[in-house]
């Protein structure tokens, strides 16, 4: 690994990225530069049974993560492939139709750009816009079976830039492109700029930055000078003027007019602009206590009641932000509407994986499973930072120190260790190594469930070298998610996650958002394990319980109980409900009397199963998730079809093996009056009878190891009738 150049850009730069093109295509799949206003994402409506007129459309919730938020990808042609992926579906509850089974995918470990866009990138976002996930769509996971590395010569090759074009190397990872997707689309190599990602935070001065271009960008940079000049009624005039421009975004813009007008005496205007900044999203309490000109106007009543649930952590670096899809970023890291000019993103990760100098099979399963059991468990131990004089080490060090006073004060143990690996016994929570070989096996200290380690390598990502420690030794010692670079990176801050990839985790975002809210330039970085692990999640403590009520009429039943768990939590803002993995509505619970219970007048002429999704989401910054699945019986006039195993898999098909040694599966179908009966795996039409009943083998070997989800479909004439789901488990563990 070379040496950082001492005249290179560093995280604490924050140059602005190279923008060519204000890439907002209408849909995914489309991005030609003569529609750069239209929006990113087609809202579109439900098509279902239920009455439009009973189940309005809603807006969708804006961020956080939970499983409807994520897409896992399936090589359709791998068996291991479609095995890690039947095993996370069914560990994370992942919605059917979520789960793109892709066919003719590249082989080998790098893939040429061109390919990784035709018969990877497009038909994934072409069938995720088919599906109507593109309002919830905000994870990637490929599952394995997928090339790690992408060809990108053409794109390096139109840099303009010496210093870019020396230190941005031709390589990309699949997960940095498809964050990038955009770009990747408008075949444009915009993502090669050092300071690409606007989602990733940055010092806290950056809230303050001028966003803007051309005639606002004027505006801002005279509003800034009146400032300076001491004319504070005409800046804040201007940062009003600014901010009403965008009323639910660019908090700072407020701040700014609230600053203004407090020092030119104007008291009343400056706490209504105080209150516009917490509207649009301004979550420091550190801020607003720390500065004089605010602080005077905190004792306003509205303002008072909103300070208990803004974030009192240390100011040196911006603060957590919730991850969307739906919306676009700008170079101050807020979000904004992509009609706007923000630049939207598609997180990305692979669940695992498997190849010789990565994990086997069966410890890539292993590995998901853990990850997801330490979620909201808030488990003790410490954070542990490298800082020995390797330079792997050195060029992460400047950031050590804030970051450590920023768990410190959110009450976490930290250490500094000045060795390759910690030789303290203990559990640790958070890992950051700087070293080429690191030996994490069987030491005194152990990675705990939602641990993430990480390691600035040159090669961590690279599979097809054998030298140097993978990020999968780090997921194999106890880690849920860990990252890597796929070719040499030259030990550049902004190619590799800042110590505050460990600050956001313990403060309750994703191990995902973690990971993209600290790599300014991730395209390299190949990302790797459980995108939704988050053990320190705040999330509402209730539960979420749905049943059909037939007492006089059809009703959709919804109702929330404490559950009275003594960890951290926070109140629930919102309930977010979905029918047949369709959102329909979102109900507010920040109203002074919170609904406990909420009646949905079910139509007439439905019939069999249908998947009732229910996710709360917390009041605080990070936007805590927490769903609830359950399978509702609407008891209409035809019988909802059975599906039951009466000759299972053989055991060939134990833990470790891929599927494609399974002996047939035979499943009894029945459905009383049916014309026919399908049995359907992942969406997909596996078996079938012309009858009312009948029992039906299917080929498993073709679907993978691990447990199947099966659905019977029974049809009377053009009428669908749903069945409950078959979980065709296997004794895999022993």
């Amino acid at each position: 690994m070379s040496m950082n150049p001492s005249n290179d850009p560093t995280d604490a730069d924050w140059k602005q990225p190279r923008m060519t093109l204000n890439l907002i295509p209408r849909r995914m799949v489309d991005c030609p530069p003569d529609i750069a206003k239209r929006k990113l994402f087609r809202h579109v409506a439900i098509a279902s049974v239920l009455s439009m007129a009973v189940l309005g459309l809603a807006d969708a919730v804006h961020a956080g993560m939970s499983s409807e938020n994520v897409v896992v990808v399936v090589n359709g042609d791998s068996m291991v492939s479609r095995t890690v992926a039947n095993y996370y579906v069914d560990a994370r509850k992942i919605p059917t139709k979520n789960v793109v089974v892709l066919r003719d995918v590249p082989g080998g470990l790098h893939v040429e750009l061109e390919a990784f866009r035709d018969q990877i990138l497009k038909p994934l976002l072409a069938e995720i816009d088919a599906r109507g996930l593109s309002p919830v769509a905000r994870v990637i996971a490929y599952s394995a079976g997928f090339p790690t590395a992408v060809k990108i010569s053409s794109h390096r090759d139109k840099l303009t830039d010496p210093t870019a074009k020396k230190y941005q190397l031709p390589v990309a990872s699949i997960t940095g492109l498809t964050y990038f997707y955009r770009y990747v689309l408008a075949d444009d190599p915009g993502y090669l700029s050092f300071a690409s990602n606007l989602y990733a935070r940055g010092k806290f001065e950056r809230h303050f930055l001028n966003p803007f271009a051309g005639e606002k960008k004027s505006e801002f940079e005279a509003a800034m000078k009146l400032l300076e000049e001491e004319k504070y009624a005409e800046s804040a005039e201007i940062w009003r003027k600014l901010h009403q421009g965008h009323p639910k975004t660019m908090p700072a813009l407020a701040l700014r007019a609230a600053e203004a007008y407090s020092l030119d005496g104007q008291a009343e205007p400056a706490v209504e602009m105080i209150r516009a900044a917490l509207k649009a999203g301004w979550r420091s309490s550190g801020y607003l206590t720390e500065t004089p000109a605010l602080e005077k106007h905190l004792g306003d009543p509205k303002i008072q009641t909103a300070l208990p649930y803004l974030d009192d952590s240390p100011i040196a670096w911006q603060g957590p932000q919730a991850f969307s899809s739906s919306v676009g970023w700008t170079l101050t890291g807020s979000p904004v509407e992509i009609k706007d000019g923000g630049i939207p993103y598609l997180c990305a990760c692979s669940l695992a994986v498997v190849h010789p100098n990565g994990s086997t099979l069966s410890d890539a399963v292993r590995i998901l499973l853990r990850a997801g059991k330490g979620d909201r468990t808030f488990p003790r131990g410490r954070f542990a930072f490298s800082t020995t004089g390797d330079v792997r080490s050195k060029t992460r060090f400047p950031g050590v120190a804030e970051t450590i006073v920023y768990l410190q004060e959110n009450g976490f143990e930290t250490e500094v260790f000045n060795a390759v690996v910690p030789y303290k016994q203990g559990a640790i929570v958070g890992l950051m190594l700087g070293t080429s070989t690191a030996d994490v096996m069987g030491k005194p200290w152990i990675l705990v469930r939602g641990s993430i380690a990480e390691n600035l390598t040159s090669f961590g990502g690279a599979f097809d070298i054998g030298s140097q420690t993978k990020l999968t030794a780090f997921l194999s010692a106890g880690a849920a998610m860990s990252s890597g670079a796929v070719a040499e990176p030259y030990s550049l801050q902004y190619k590799f996650p800042t110590p505050m990839l460990y600050g956001y985790y313990a403060r309750g975002l994703s191990a995902i958002e973690s990971f993209y809210q600290s790599v300014a330039s991730p395209y390299q970085l190949l990302i790797v394990g459980d995108p939704l692990a988050q053990p320190f999640a705040k999330a509402p403590d209730e539960l979420v319980e749905s049943r059909f009520v037939t007492d006089g009429k059809r009703r959709l039943n919804i109702s929330r109980r404490s559950l009275r768990l003594k960890v951290p939590k926070s109140r629930p803002a919102s309930l977010e409900l979905s029918i047949d993995d369709r959102l329909f509505q979102v109900v507010p619970l920040t109203g002074a009397v919170d609904v406990q219970t909420v009646d949905i007048n079910w139509p007439e002429g439905t019939s069999g199963i249908y998947d009732v999704r229910a996710t709360l989401t917390g009041l605080d910054r990070t936007e805590p998730r927490v769903t609830f699945v359950s399978e509702v019986d609407v008891q209409g006039d035809h019988p909802a079809p059975t599906a039951t195993v009466t000759k299972p898999r053989g055991q060939a098909d134990g833990f470790g093996n891929d599927g494609s040694n399974a002996t047939p599966i035979e499943v009894s179908l029945k459905c009383p009056g049916a014309d026919r009966i399908e049995l359907h795996h992942l969406g997909q039409s596996v078996a079938n009878v012309e009858a009312e009943e009948g029992t039906v083998t299917v080929e498993t070997k073709a679907l993978g190891g691990g447990p199947l989800r099966f659905r019977p479909i029974a049809f009377f004439g053009e009428t669908k009738v749903r069945g409950k789901t078959l979980i065709n488990q296997v004794d895999a563990l022993k």
